[in-house]
């Protein structure tokens, strides 16, 4: 509460050696909660600290097993096991990881991206939209859950309809379904189901009509098509060769119409867009030898060369969790 605890900072501990994991729940609430963990510093202020960076999250099977929270399928860890990559966490730092040990894999906790700066995005996978922390080490997207939330309950915000006008903000989100797309389309072909993945792909196409939201549009960093490369080398992978033609034409179009205009700047205009009209010249390069090597079959691109697709008790210490 207040100004308790705006920034804990860590602070190495004899009593807990750095060569093993401990329990977060139990570091959190018995150790960085309580004045134990108080030091003076040179300014004369105390501050509360913690002892370790590595850290873990004991998980029961039975219990993210019964309440759906890794498939039958997956190979589930003992113990959440990482490295907090920083030596000092803010407040919401604190809550993000106090609601992660507390909580105890009773409720499910989601993520909108991969979020990694506290060390545990191994242990995040794509479901649909958003990314769900599970006890499962480098599944990157729930395979079969998210196929079917894409292709039977995406929405695309009426992006199928003729004549709607997306703006700036707008497309902005549709980029967010169509990065999911490509996500869970690379995941498939990784797992030898292209004929899933062109499903995943041709919907996509469908539901986001070109003259509305085309492959090929200018963009901050030339985010736009860079994403939609992604998609041209995924069409490319799960044998839909029309699409991947179809993505390469709108695209390699607006980046034509890009370097025609950077071309046309002289002085102080061209020096100001210098980068913009260089990353829009690595792009173009990029998408003409994706086309020259997939119709070369060359394996190479195959193999993601060019682009690829853009994770107790209440003792009064920390507990030892290594085994």
């Amino acid at each position: 509460e207040g100004n308790k605890r705006d920034v804990v900072f860590f602070n190495a501990n004899p009593q807990f050696p750095e060569d093993r994991y401990y329990d977060l729940y139990q570091m959190m609430k018995n150790y960085v909660g309580t004045d134990a963990s108080l030091v003076q510093a040179q300014n004369g202020n105390t501050y509360n600290t913690y002892p370790v960076h590595k850290v873990a999250i004991p998980v029961d099977k039975k219990v993210v097993e019964a309440n759906g929270t890794v498939n039958p399928t997956d190979s589930v860890v003992d113990a959440v096991r990482f490295t907090i990559p920083k030596d000092n966490l803010l407040k919401n730092d604190l809550a993000i990881l106090m609601v992660i040990a507390a909580n105890k894999w009773q409720r499910p906790i989601y993520f909108t991206m991969p979020y990694g700066d506290l060390g545990f995005g191994n242990f995040l996978r794509r479901d649909g939209l958003s990314y769900r922390l599970v006890p499962v080490e480098g599944s990157t997207v729930n395979t079969d859950w998210s196929y079917n939330v894409f292709m039977k309950k995406f929405g695309f915000g009426n992006a199928n309809i003729p004549g709607v006008y997306y703006d700036e903000e707008n497309r902005r989100h549709l980029n967010s379904i169509r990065r999911a797309e490509v996500d869970i389309a690379f995941d498939l072909i990784n797992k030898n189901k292209k004929d899933s993945a062109k499903n995943i792909l041709e919907r996509a196409d469908k539901q986001m009509l070109q003259q509305n939201f085309p492959y090929g549009m200018t963009s901050r960093g030339n985010d736009h098509d860079q994403l939609s490369l992604a998609v041209m080398q995924a069409a490319y992978l799960a044998d839909d060769k029309p699409l991947a033609e179809k993505v390469g034409r709108s695209v390699k179009t607006d980046l034509q119409q890009q370097m025609k205009y950077y071309n046309s700047l002289d002085g102080w205009r061209a020096d100001n867009l210098a980068y913009e009209k260089q990353n829009a010249e690595d792009l173009l390069n990029k998408l003409n030898q994706m086309q020259q090597m997939f119709n070369a079959k060359n394996p190479a691109l195959e193999n993601g060369s060019i682009i690829k697709s853009v994770d107790s008790g209440d003792s009064a210490q920390p507990t030892d969790s290594t085994k």
